[in-house]
């Protein structure tokens, strides 16, 4: 892990002391604090996607792209990653975009949402606009009753 991360982060920036404050930084995102020193392939496939998330966040980007951030995760590493990228963005500003299949995470964590079904965006909007105007609980009822109407 910090092998990846030191190389990752020499490709940003070349100083030693800016290279060291970018995996300070990614070790503090992803909290694999004790594991950090172990090969990447130990790691399970949450830590490895916990690693991903801290890569891409440690340059501290005004936008950052994220793909099914925890696809194929478990509940509890799904539930670190959410928070991870949803205090990370708070904290610092930062646009998120997410794309997804899990609509009750897009919820959780996205301020506007843009539904796209068969490579269109169909509706975009606040996940609560959106739940208002089709009567919907949650954006799966949402993305359901909007692809019917398609």
């Amino acid at each position: 892990g910090y092998e990846y991360l030191n190389f990752m982060a020499s490709l940003y920036v070349k100083d030693k002391a800016e290279v060291k404050k970018l995996i300070e930084e990614a070790e503090l995102i992803c909290g694999l604090n004790g594991r950090l020193k172990d090969k990447i392939g130990t790691y399970s496939k949450g830590m490895l996607r916990r690693l991903l998330v801290a890569r891409s966040l440690m340059i501290r980007p005004k936008l950052a792209i994220l793909d099914e951030p925890t696809a194929g995760l478990d509940v509890i590493h799904s539930q670190y990653v959410r928070r991870i990228i949803k205090d990370y963005a708070k904290r610092n500003n930062v646009t998120m975009i997410i794309s997804s299949h899990n609509m009750l995470e897009v919820e959780y964590l996205c301020d506007r949402v843009a539904l796209i079904h068969e490579g269109r965006i169909i509706l975009e909007g606040s996940p609560s606009e959106l739940k208002n105007k089709f009567s919907a609980s949650n954006l799966e009822e949402v993305f359901s009753k909007v692809v019917k109407l398609a």
